[in-house]
């Protein structure tokens, strides 16, 4: 049952993917993506790795996608210009989704069987991050509490 459910959501991540990508509406997009990082997070829920499923809703399903749309709505589109798609620009981009496609397929061929989970659960990962790597953790908060602030400050009105 568990390999039925991973099979349906990484369908739909990836549907829902090629939407967040091709479409017309920015708002449309926005939501698609929200659609493929809570489908994301139900490939790592029946996969076994409940903490990761839940961190990818929180984070990328809570906050990223908020913010995301938060930026795209201050934007005035009538000021950007649209390209058009060429030939040469539709080549390239199959040329690279194949190369980075190729890529991912030799990744995991080469490493079938050879991978052992290093962090099982919350505790092996919240011990190193709250005590060792504490002053790390905090630098980076702060870097990006002070990027929040600077996109209001450039996305603001006058």
């Amino acid at each position: 049952m568990n390999a039925l459910f991973f099979y349906l959501f990484a369908f739909t991540a990836v549907l829902l993917a090629v939407v967040a990508v091709t479409a017309k509406s920015v708002v449309r997009g926005g939501v698609a993506l929200l659609g493929t990082f809570v489908s994301l997070a139900g490939v790592y829920l029946s996969a076994g790795a409940e903490f990761i499923g839940i961190i990818q809703l929180i984070v990328y399903g809570g906050a990223i996608v908020v913010l995301y749309l938060f930026a795209l709505m201050t934007l005035d589109f009538s000021t950007l210009k649209s390209e058009r798609f060429t030939a040469t620009k539709l080549l390239f981009a199959v040329i690279l989704a194949l190369a980075v496609a190729g890529l991912l397929l030799s990744g995991v061929y080469l490493l079938k069987g050879n991978i052992t989970p290093a962090v099982t659960g919350a505790k092996t990962l919240a011990l190193p991050l709250f005590f060792k790597y504490l002053l790390p953790f905090e630098v980076v908060s702060i870097l990006l509490l002070v990027a929040t602030v600077g996109a209001v400050a450039i996305g603001r009105r006058d």
